[in-house]
């Protein structure tokens, strides 16, 4: 008979056991995290970079770009303001950069900065448009002011004849006398044309459909806009942003005929699991496109123009928001059609009209301020 044997058992080794496993998951799923870049914020210094954006904000509280930006250093705090107020706003020295929407707001920006620094970035661009409803959109084609772009038996877009337009809105007509459920007048709902470059813009369509040639003096431009305002105030009280409402799913409601950026239109389509079919848009004949400029008053502004330029994530994130992305020679670049149609959406069609004519900036912002009885 042998004597039973006792082995002594080092702790540590029975700890190694158990922990060495474990230990070796998460060595390989940190190496992999640390690759990607999804936890490189936590041992990286992070850049603050103050903006004051305007509708453009979309793209900068997109979490992805979030992410791209982090991963690369740099977090985007962001102050949501209209183009207007942006321009006039008495603190800009306070911010890295501005991201107005439009030309008027971009000049105005640019000459307060006149011997500072102010570097402009023209990363994309998106024309501004009209979102409504098919069953609206081919009540105005029985009217014979819209006639549908794509060809297909459910079209996405149609183009409108702003001047013929306006002939029913200065008739009075309503929705009903269309056969639809809907006694309300056919008009366009806009934001605030004294806060929101879309808005601004409406102003710019009427006024265009009133006599396409700009006004060149101020006694012509207020003249023009005391022609265009009676159709502006017919939409009552305007927000600073329709496309909340337009996308809401009691839209119908609230606003038959919206103006809106295209790109919020195909942001809505490409972030859904199948196409929204009801809603549509109207390119007005004459277009106009917003080419918001980045216009950076530091380094770290500098950084962040430079990165929506070049940087591919970015600039991919950018057409996969509806963008339309620019080069540095203002060349469209990207396959902005490949990747919609990519996603079952077609093309738009987007510079393939002509574009409205806007009057010089200071003449537009004294329509602007007679139309919206600004302050």
């Amino acid at each position: 008979m042998h004597e039973p044997e006792f082995k002594a058992v080092d702790p540590r080794k029975r700890f190694l056991l158990w922990f060495v496993p474990p230990l070796a998951v998460f060595a390989a799923g940190l190496t992999v995290l640390l690759v990607s870049g999804h936890v490189t914020g936590p041992f990286r210094h992070i850049t603050v970079v103050r903006a004051m954006l305007a509708s453009k904000r979309d793209f900068f509280q997109d979490e992805q770009v979030k992410r791209i930006l982090m991963a690369r250093g740099y977090q985007v705090h962001v102050t949501p303001v209209g183009s207007r107020d942006l321009a006039r706003t008495p603190d800009l020295d306070s911010y890295h950069f501005v991201f107005p929407s439009g030309h008027v707001a971009n000049e105005h920006v640019k000459a307060r900065r006149t011997g500072k620094h102010a570097v402009p970035f023209r990363p994309f661009f998106t024309p501004v448009v009209l979102g409504t409803f098919r069953e609206y959109a081919e009540a105005l084609v029985k009217a014979g002011v819209a006639m549908p772009y794509d060809r297909g038996e459910q079209p996405f877009y149609y183009n409108l004849d702003v001047d013929q337009f306006m002939k029913l809105v200065v008739a009075h007509k309503r929705w009903s006398d269309y056969k639809l459920a809907n006694g309300n007048r056919v008009i366009i709902q806009s934001p605030d044309p004294c806060k929101a470059y879309s808005g601004a813009v409406l102003v710019g369509f009427l006024a265009s459909a009133v006599d396409d040639n700009p006004p060149q003096t101020v006694a012509d431009a207020e003249a023009r806009a005391r022609e265009v305002k009676p159709h502006v105030d017919a939409q009552g009280q305007a927000g600073e942003d329709m496309a909340p409402k337009y996308f809401a799913p009691e839209g119908p409601t609230h606003a038959v005929i919206a103006v809106i950026y295209e790109h919020q239109y195909l942001a809505h389509q490409l972030n859904r699991r199948g196409a929204d079919k009801e809603r549509v848009l109207l390119y007005p004949t004459v277009q106009h496109q917003s080419t918001p400029e980045l216009i950076s008053f530091t380094p770290e502004g500098d950084r962040i123009g430079e990165l929506m330029m070049t940087d591919p994530a970015l600039r991919r994130r950018a057409v996969e928001l509806g963008f339309h992305s620019l080069g540095w020679n203002g060349a469209t670049e990207q396959d902005f059609a490949g990747h919609l149609t990519g996603q079952g959406l077609p093309e738009p069609p987007s510079g393939e009209t002509g574009r409205v004519a806007l009057p010089k900036a200071e003449l537009f912002e004294r329509m602007l301020d007679v139309v919206g009885d600004c302050r």
